[in-house]
């Protein structure tokens, strides 16, 4: 039944083809925090108890060492697990002190971490110090590690530690951004030397923190168990374990929360299966326009290196009535910018590609391609938004097959640029993280996220001068430029931003998805 709907849906949008064609900066410099043992009680004995909570886990465990940590479900165990001097509020998203308690900087160059005494590593490693971030960023930084995000440390000159609860930062230029880059995320989470040493060629599999819960046991075939840290310097969560047994079939997934063997749903994103949901009356969880959605248009092949035929693919789809169709719940649309709306550098005088499949067409026979041309899109399963984007390609001449690979081959080709056309979305609550990651030179892949090997000395020039401008005004003047000129470009076309839903139990509590879709689990709780 679900193939008929969703069938007669892409026939509609088809048939409106037809006739259409016939017709923060966060500059924060100062902070602090002395909240601890917020959730001990009196007494100091733990307030948890012995509650257990079950939330399915999308796909198979690809591993949780911040140097190399990918995909949302894997962030979303390691966000619980480790800490960063910096993290975000599990219900505002906004950046707060974690184990820095306060920190200080009079020219967003030289920055002063003021340590939390008395924090625990997992598993026994004794207390966190100094040391520990300073081991932490140089691994990073160091080639041998190879890691995914060492350009997000690429101004770091110098990091001393002058005593085991101070850490002082040196940038090679104003950076005021700077909080974000040492936040509980992908390099700015703290390991421990010894841990990484013993962990050997596995270190992915057993990462070690100092965050609310410490892996226990992890199945990559079955499940993920977290348990409890007692010792975290908030004090014990309320839940004790949280399983995660995979489940990839969303159909399943519903099954099983309806059926009672799971709490929670993390990411539910079949437009039948939220509906199912919903009137069932679970409760639907939900961040809107997290994040938009890419189609990475890559410069190495011989047709979309020209400017003119990457306008013709954005002229050539109809994306507000493809999500409208097929993704009304899922997908926010139109979005005409990769920098999502809420973003506070976010501009609207970008270029704007509405539905036109006439000026597809003479575009391409600009470029000499009247005859029309072949494209592959690389992808891990083909949907129906997919056939119907290959629908709307294919009727301006543009003939786009699929090329469907495993997970594991899917996140490696796309790593190091191997395509003509693929998809991306990039959480981010740093703009210079997103933009940086998709535009800037050093980021080409496989160096880093830049996998359309896009370069512009222009906008690299803006930039980079945004990054270290301290007048905000003029910081945000050369944001907008860089927006405008990327949107001109277009080395990436935004789809839509992407609406994610954790459906639930009524009796859970606390599951406040934040803007890099992840869930605080020290904030969940049942009733």
């Amino acid at each position: 039944m679900r193939n008929v709907r969703m069938g007669w849906a892409i026939l509609v949008v088809i048939s409106m083809m037809v006739i259409s064609a016939c017709g923060s900066t966060t500059t924060a410099n100062k902070g602090t925090n002395t909240a601890g043992n917020a959730k001990a009680s009196a007494t100091g004995e733990p307030t948890g108890g012995d509650k257990e909570l079950v939330v399915r886990f999308y796909d198979n465990p690809a591993g949780f060492d911040p140097a190399t940590i990918f995909r949302v479900e894997n962030e979303n165990i390691a966000f619980n697990v480790f800490g960063g001097l910096t993290t975000y509020d599990g219900e505002t998203g906004e950046l707060v002190p974690d184990l820095a308690e306060s920190w200080e900087t009079s020219d967003n160059k030289i920055w002063t971490f003021h340590l939390r005494k008395g924090v625990q590593w997992q598993s026994g490693y004794g207390e966190f110090t100094a040391a520990d971030v300073q081991y932490s960023y140089n691994r990073i930084m160091d080639p041998a590690t190879a890691s995914t995000y060492s350009a997000e440390f690429a101004d770091v000159v110098k990091i001393e530690t002058p005593d085991d609860y101070t850490v002082v930062i040196e940038l090679s230029k104003p950076n005021g951004n700077f909080l974000h880059v040492v936040a509980n995320y992908h390099q700015g989470q703290i390991v421990k030397q010894e841990a990484i040493e013993a962990g050997g060629d596995q270190v992915k599999f057993n990462p070690i923190g100092t965050g609310p819960y410490y892996v226990e046991k992890i199945d990559v075939n079955s499940e993920i168990v977290l348990a409890r840290h007692e010792d975290y310097y908030k004090g014990p969560a309320p839940i004790k374990r949280i399983t995660f047994p995979i489940i990839k079939n969303e159909s399943n997934a519903t099954i099983a929360l309806q059926n009672g063997e799971i709490d929670v749903i993390m990411r539910s994103n079949r437009e039948e299966e939220l509906a199912i949901l919903e009137k069932a009356g679970f409760k639907m969880n939900s961040s809107m326009n997290t994040m938009t959605y890419i189609m990475m248009l890559n410069y190495k092949n011989q047709y979309l290196s020209d400017v003119r035929v990457r306008h013709a693919v954005a002229y050539a789809l109809d994306y507000p009535s493809i999500s409208a169709a097929l993704a009304p719940k899922n997908e926010t649309s139109p979005a005409y910018n990769i920098v999502p709306d809420w973003m506070d550098i976010f501009t609207d005088k970008v270029p704007q590609y509405k539905y036109d499949p006439e000026k597809a067409k003479a575009l391409l026979a600009e470029a000499g391609y009247a005859d029309g041309i072949n494209l592959t899109l690389l992808i891990g399963a083909v949907n129906e938004e997919y056939q119907l984007v290959q629908e709307y390609l294919k009727a301006v001449g543009i003939n786009m097959d699929f090329e469907v690979v495993d997970a594991a081959t899917y996140n490696q080709r796309r790593l190091v640029g191997e395509f003509d056309i693929s998809i991306r979305a990039i959480p981010a609550l740093n703009p210079d993280m997103l933009l940086f990651s998709y535009l800037h030179p050093d980021n080409i892949a496989p160096a880093g996220l830049n996998s359309s090997s896009y370069s512009n000395p222009e906008l690299t020039e803006k930039l980079e001068a945004a990054k270290v401008e301290l007048d905000q005004e003029k910081r945000q003047k050369l944001y907008e430029e860089v927006q405008i000129i990327a949107m001109e470009d277009l080395p990436y076309y935004p789809m839509f931003g992407i609406n994610y839903y954790w459906p639930s139990k009524q009796n859970v509590t606390g599951i406040h998805i934040n803007k890099l879709s992840q869930v605080n689990f020290y904030d969940v709780d049942m009733n």
